[in-house]
């Protein structure tokens, strides 16, 4: 008999509508296969339990198959939002198709749902599903993506899906204006959608023929670049909106990048051509204006002092080599300098950075002085110093990188924050930081003989399925000197490690996430309160030997609670 769960679910919404608050009074209704569920006592929203979940029925996102949030217990698979599905046997080689189709959009680094098939069992039955995760925080983060709104078409405009915590309600609105100015042909598609990442995912998507009328699109405003990317999605509702992959995107496939929709007028008043290169006019020593380089262009800038004053910035689409290039802000209000999308590798030497913050302009908004976005860089011998800004120095997607004899120093919070990008430290000093010397998510750095001194907060904070190589360090005077959470590991050697709160510290902060572990060897660490923190489930292993004392909830005494700073934005 196939399991019709979908109409069941179906009906559970119908039935919820008609029900009176109660307290979880469980009920078994029989269609093809018995379904234990209640009532949630807060909310009338039905519940749906299984031996290892209760789901939560939801309605605010995907509108085929029914989502749920994961109510108590452990999360399904990780997730905390989820959309079920039953598996009826002539649409499995669609589900399958759909499930390669989101394996391929990550592997070519796109945004892709989790799914899959899962057999869950339930109070009076086992059941197959097919799975796909919900639109929250952690499909962005889980992608190698900083949150950002995501949204779908509606009648007459837009439906948010999810909005950031930190999102002012501004930025919902001018999503909305542009969106109507897109609709209108007022906003050029390429000037809206980022039309390089968009062309892949309709290149994946009609390599994997999947019905189009099974294919949902939902829409993600990417923080960085301030463009739309689309969402695909497998959704059992034949839906009208479809009709975009085979009209308004195709559009698209015409388009050029998107930094032609800037002005260059600046670009052109302070830079001139030299030979193949472009580079900063002689006379120009300040600029108050904002200056947007475009894609497709040499820049080298060299042996040049310039003062960014009034809020001004630069921001690059091209790669950029700076040689004997000092960037400063005499009023303290320069925005800094940002290669977003340049797609190719960028050098910076014997150069410095002070006094800037971060940039936000519009819908832009950068937590850091200086900005590496999907544009891999090496840096020597080069100094980040006076900044007030979130992150002196932030690498996003941009690898591999080589950061070598620089100096961080006076940083308002964090010094060098790399998100999923991989590469290699050395000979570098973190002095005198309002938060983290160096901050990893979701990647694999190795750190060479570099010091660490006056840090407020975190010497090396390993994040987010990381993995941090560290050998010859000297760390003097950090609330935390080596800390990995959330599934991180650290492995130290030959390190020393004194006048520190903490010297090693170990736990899970995000559900999402795991447990964590770091190993050290031929560690020397001195003049500290703790020696070790080490949640239930984390280890960590000092010279071969595994400490056995763990503290519970990490989390709870740290970030200013009793060590750590609370995290300063």
């Amino acid at each position: 008999m196939r399991i019709a769960l979908f109409f069941i679910f179906l009906s559970l919404l119908f039935f919820s509508c008609s029900q009176k608050k109660t307290k979880q009074k469980e009920v078994s209704i029989d269609f093809s296969t018995n379904i234990s569920y209640g009532f949630d006592s807060d909310e009338k929203k039905p519940l749906i339990k299984s031996q290892d979940y209760e789901f939560k029925v939801e309605t605010d996102y995907f509108d085929g198959g029914v989502n749920f949030t994961i109510k108590k217990k452990k999360r399904f698979l990780g997730k905390k939002k989820i959309s079920l599905f039953g598996v009826i046997a002539d649409q499995r080689p669609f589900l399958e198709n759909s499930i390669k189709l989101q394996k391929s959009l990550k592997e070519a680094n796109l945004i892709g749902f989790e799914s899959g098939f899962k057999t869950v069992e339930f109070k009076d039955t086992t059941a197959e599903l097919f799975f796909q995760e919900g639109i929250e925080k952690q499909l962005i983060e889980s992608n190698r993506n900083r949150e950002g709104i995501i949204f779908s078409e509606a009648e007459g405009g837009i439906n948010i899906l999810f909005k950031p915590k930190r999102a002012k309600d501004a930025s919902v609105e001018d999503l909305k204006q542009r969106y109507s100015s897109w609709k209108s042909s007022s906003l050029s598609t390429a000037c809206f959608f980022d039309v390089v990442k968009t062309k892949q995912v309709i290149n994946l998507w009609e390599a994997a023929k999947l019905e189009k009328q099974l294919t949902g699109v939902a829409f993600y405003l990417n923080p960085v670049s301030n463009l739309v990317e689309p969402l695909l999605y497998y959704s059992n509702t034949i839906k009208e909106s479809s009709k975009i992959l085979e009209n308004e995107f195709q559009e698209v496939l015409t388009q050029k990048d998107s930094s032609s929709c800037f002005s260059t007028e600046n670009f052109e008043k302070y830079f001139e051509q030299n030979e193949e290169s472009f580079g900063l006019k002689s006379d120009v020593k300040v600029i108050s204006e904002n200056v947007i380089i475009p894609s497709g262009v040499q820049v080298s800038i060299t042996n040049k002092e310039l003062d960014l004053v009034e809020g001004a910035f630069i921001l690059s689409f091209s790669p950029v080599t700076l040689d004997g290039f000092s960037l400063q802000s005499s009023d303290s209000t320069g925005r800094g300098f940002h290669v977003i999308n340049a797609r190719g590798k960028s050098l910076v030497k014997n150069s410095k950075f002070n006094a800037l913050k971060s940039l936000s302009h519009e819908n832009w908004n950068l937590p850091s002085a200086v900005t590496f976005y999907e544009s891999p860089v090496d840096v020597f011998n080069s100094q980040f110093i006076n900044n007030d800004c979130e992150d002196g120095l932030n690498l996003f997607r941009s690898f591999p990188f080589v950061l070598d004899s620089c100096v961080f120093e006076n940083t308002f919070s964090d010094a060098f924050d790399a998100d999923f990008s991989d590469g290699t430290i050395k000979n570098t000093v973190f002095r005198k930081l309002g938060n983290d010397g160096i901050d990893v998510s979701g990647s694999n750095v190795n750190i060479l003989n570099c010091e660490f001194i006056d840090v407020a907060d975190k010497a090396l904070s390993s994040g987010e399925a990381s993995a941090m190589h560290v050998d010859n360090i000297l760390v003097d005077g950090a609330s935390l000197a080596i800390t990995a959470k959330d599934k991180s590991t650290i492995d130290i050697a030959n390190s020393e490690i004194r006048n520190s709160e903490v010297v090693f510290c170990a736990f899970q902060k995000k559900k999402e996430f795991g447990p964590s572990q770091i190993e050290g060897k031929n560690v020397k660490f001195s003049e500290f309160k703790r020696d070790f923190l080490v949640e239930e489930r984390s280890s960590l292993i000092i010279d071969g030997k595994a400490i056995t004392k763990f503290e519970k909830d990490v989390k709870k005494i740290l970030y200013g609670n009793e060590y750590g700073k609370a995290t300063v934005k």
